[in-house]
């Protein structure tokens, strides 16, 4: 993609928040989880604190262009909030099990996983 972000560091937070985030299996086998001698851990509201707080590509996405994301990848943020915005202050600080059986877990899922493929589409560009 043409032009580069301002914070790159903080793009790679926001790709490793939307990996975590389009991606059951590692929700159901790491969320959560601390093991002895294991210098990780990873759940929902990590994921969320990175995607509003700390890189602030939600809810309005188009504040964070071009500091951490493309014009072009504007859209699938604004998709990713509008299903994940709701089941937040529906469910707030419930634990991350309720919201993984939400009926509207899919689509955060879905959504995050078209914005992860957005992001990796415009970072490897066109093709030679």
């Amino acid at each position: 993609m043409s032009g580069m972000v301002t914070f790159p560091d903080m793009r790679l937070e926001v790709i490793s928040a939307l990996r975590s985030l389009s991606d059951r299996h590692h929700q159901q086998t790491r969320w959560g989880k601390v093991e002895e001698g294991v210098n990780f851990y990873d759940d929902l509201t990590l994921n969320v604190h990175t995607l509003y707080d700390d890189c602030m590509v939600l809810p309005e996405p188009q504040a964070a262009v071009p500091d951490v994301i493309h014009d072009s990848e504007v859209p699938v943020f604004l998709e990713l909030g509008s299903v994940l915005g709701p089941m937040l202050q529906d469910l707030g600080d419930a634990p991350d099990g309720a919201y993984m059986s939400d009926p509207r877990w899919a689509s955060v899922v879905d959504a995050a996983g078209a914005a992860l493929a957005a992001m990796q589409q415009a970072d490897e560009g066109p093709a030679p």
